[in-house]
């Protein structure tokens, strides 16, 4: 490493993070990833304690994965005479935690050391830190410190600022505030830095808003439609472009998204599901497209990881994933589980989808009563959250199920029928699969669209709940 301490302290430094970037990413590649994160924060140590004003933030990108990560490169705008504060180790050191899914606790005391003194001039330490909080699912103390910020000169304009009471916000369950708070700052000018974060993140809480529409013309107009060449945040991006695709109704091309979002934070030794539940949402495309064991398989391995991490959010998360892409007899304990625990998370969002799939499932198994209890509480989640869209799929289901009256539970071969039909098979095709006559996979989708009261195939893969 080049030697610290001379005259020529700066230009030495920024040799010292170059070298600890590549040395971090060699590693990286060889799967050593304790020893990728021991080089880049020795140096981080170093260069902080220099004390220079020459190194300024966005200097450090490169070393931790960050969503918003600073963007290495010739800086002008951030020199502002001071230097990188001491609190930055800490904050980056709370990062490396939660992208690791390892010590919670640990991790909580470091955001908190980070913010403890903080001297209101280092943007980064602020945001790995809140953001910290944010994924150990303490959205009430990332909420405060972000409202803090906002009382403080010159951050209560900051359009950076916003961007993260955003995602904090979005986080917490209330996607009309994030949507409320990007879409005036996105056409205002955010900054490089924080443009493609604030775009993905809009367009994860359009899509919690069902507003798919605008969701879409966001991502094209910000050219990340096609191949994503020269974007920073990748994984960011990827989640929420696959988010959006499998919402208007294109499994198969978000679980590329979604998968392409694991590679990208697997080269970073990211595999705590709260930073992004890549694998919980890459199952349901999988489930989706038939692919029944790879669904599982990817929802398991969330789970797995979930429970490292330990919180509610992410358990329930995962929990949800499992139950929706495993067969009867199952399924309805694990989401009820999911829901239960995502009831103790902020996680408001997930809780009313997971709430309002329990009903559907249950409406699979012919417990009317049950599924209508599980709907009224998807409704009143919507309601509370100001969830316009979700309010009205809860009210026309309750409106269809309650004309139809009761109806026996799915038999096991129109529940394998409707399955290949959830995945875009005809019923020719389904015919040839089960070898059964045409007529006979008509006579059993017909009885599923009675017993769930839908009139035809859309409103089945609209249901967005595998049936298995």
């Amino acid at each position: 490493m080049t030697e610290l301490g001379k005259p020529d302290d700066a230009a030495a430094a920024l040799e010292a993070i170059e070298a600890a970037r590549k040395e971090r990413a060699r590693l990286s590649k060889l799967g050593r990833w304790c020893e990728a994160n021991e080089a880049a924060l020795s140096t981080l140590h170093q260069v902080l304690s220099m004390g220079s004003p020459d190194i300024v933030g966005p200097d450090l990108g490169g070393l931790v994965y960050v969503a918003g990560s600073p963007r290495p490169g010739p800086q002008t705008s951030g020199r502002h005479g001071y230097p990188v504060p001491p609190e930055r180790l800490s904050a980056t050191q709370a990062m490396l935690l939660v992208n690791q899914g390892n010590q919670p606790l640990e991790a909580a005391e470091l955001a908190h050391r980070a913010l403890k003194s903080f001297n209101w001039r280092d943007v980064g330490s602020f945001w790995y830190s809140v953001l910290s909080f944010a994924y150990l699912d303490d959205g009430d103390t990332a909420q405060r410190y972000c409202e803090r910020a906002t009382t403080r000169l010159g951050w209560s304009t900051s359009s950076t600022l916003t961007v993260l009471r955003a995602r904090v916000t979005a986080l917490n369950g209330d996607s009309v505030t994030a949507v409320r708070l990007l879409l005036p700052a996105i056409a205002d000018g955010v900054g490089e830095q924080f443009t493609e974060v604030a775009v993905a993140w809009a367009i994860e809480a359009l899509v919690d808003l069902g507003d798919l529409d605008r969701a879409d013309d966001l991502m094209r107009t910000h050219g990340l439609s096609g191949t994503l060449d020269g974007v920073i945040d990748r994984a960011e991006v990827l989640a929420a472009r696959g988010r959006l695709k499998r919402a208007i109704g294109q499994p198969e091309s978000a679980f590329e998204d979604f998968i392409a979002c694991g590679r990208e934070l697997a080269d970073w030794g990211v595999t705590n599901p709260a930073v992004i539940p890549w694998r919980s949402r890459a199952a349901l495309c999988a489930a989706a497209t038939g692919r029944g064991t790879l669904a599982l398989a990817l929802a398991e391995e969330e789970l797995t990881q979930a429970r490292r991490w330990g919180t509610a959010r992410v358990i329930g998360t995962a929990l949800r994933a499992v139950g929706l892409v495993s067969t009867a007899g199952r399924d309805i304990e694990l989401l009820k589980k999911a829901a239960g625990l995502l009831a103790r998370s902020g996680a408001r969002n997930t809780l009313m989808e997971a709430q309002y799939e329990l009903a559907v499932k249950l409406k699979l198994e012919g417990r009317h009563d049950a599924a209508r209890t599980a709907l009224l509480d998807s409704r009143e989640t919507a309601i509370a959250i100001g969830n316009r869209a979700w309010e009205v799929r809860a009210d026309d289901a309750i409106r269809r199920w309650t004309a139809a009256g009761v109806t026996s539970k799915l038999s096991s071969k129109e529940r394998e029928v409707a399955n290949l039909a959830q995945t875009g098979l005809s019923n020719e095709e389904i015919a040839k699969s089960l070898r059964l006559a045409i007529s006979t996979v008509e006579f059993h989708l017909s009885n599923t669209y009675r017993k769930l009261a839908i009139s035809g195939r859309s409103e089945l893969r609209c249901l967005m709940v595998p049936i298995l």
